[in-house]
């Protein structure tokens, strides 16, 4: 063992205790018995004021592609990200078919396979959520724009213009280690509390914003305790309330678990 491990790359290395540690994880807690609440999904920050920011979807529902491509981009904006732990989480409405753990996605077989693709990057690049946040986003353009006809050659394309390395997503898909990052993903959005009801699915600081999800930057100011203040937050008239009462968005674009299309959710003021 000790003679494999010295032969393997940096690279190869960090992909194997990658995957040993995810195997571990689904050996010795085949079930879960914990609601996710958030609180434990986080790595330690050396700011422990930052808000918990969390997108809860899936790579080929309207809604969610147009929420990553037009919206959530504001949190690298006006210093926002320096209050904000980011996470993204492409799995949305699947399910886990028994007995062979088959993941059977909403939108079918390509949304499995991006759902997937992006995990891998947020796995490529969990230091850098730039970057990853940047692919994910050139990919969901991508899904707006019609069917993709070539899969690869998409995400292909958002690595060369961005200017990333392929290798570790690659790898990371082939290996294996990209559907067990889908299981994991799985049982998260599965113990959601309160449950996920649609995507896109926000939560801040552990609270679902439901329809409210596009006012994102007003509740993570509302919820920011800390003494740095961005200026995104300074520019606000009053910051939005951390319980996400009250809806104030006309028409939002969202996928319901038991739909295969976009719907919408038309509110009253």
């Amino acid at each position: 063992m000790c003679t494999l491990l010295s032969k393997m790359t940096s690279h190869q290395l960090y992909f194997f205790i990658v995957f040993t540690s995810l195997m571990f994880m689904f050996i010795s807690s085949p079930c879960s018995c914990v609601e996710y609440d958030g609180a434990t999904n986080f790595p330690p920050s050396k700011h422990n004021d930052n808000v918990n920011l969390s997108l809860y979807y899936e790579t080929l529902c309207p809604g969610s592609a147009e929420f990553i491509s037009e919206g959530l981009g504001k949190v690298f904006e006006k210093g926002l990200i320096s209050i904000v732990n980011l996470r993204l989480i492409p799995w949305g409405n699947a399910e886990i078919v028994e007995p062979n753990k088959t993941i059977d996605c909403q939108h079918g077989e390509d949304e499995c396979y991006f759902n997937t693709i992006e995990a891998c990057a947020i796995l490529a690049w969990p230091d850098q959520p730039k970057n990853h946040f940047d692919f994910i986003q050139c990919l969901e353009n991508r899904t707006l724009r019609g069917p993709i006809r070539d899969r690869k050659e998409a995400w292909l394309t958002c690595c060369k213009d961005l200017e990333l390395s392929p290798n570790f997503i690659k790898d990371c898909y082939e290996s294996g280690i990209g559907r067990l990052l889908e299981l994991k993903y799985g049982d998260e959005t599965l113990h959601l509390n309160p449950p996920l009801e649609y995507v896109p699915w926000v939560t801040v600081n552990n609270k679902a914003l439901r329809e409210d999800y596009e006012k994102f930057v007003e509740y993570v100011c509302g919820a920011y305790k800390g003494g740095h203040v961005p200026e995104a937050c300074k520019s606000l008239s009053k910051p939005a309330e951390s319980d996400a009462a009250g809806v104030t968005v006309s028409s939002i674009s969202v996928c319901y678990a038991d739909e295969a299309s976009e719907l919408e959710i038309d509110q009253a003021n």
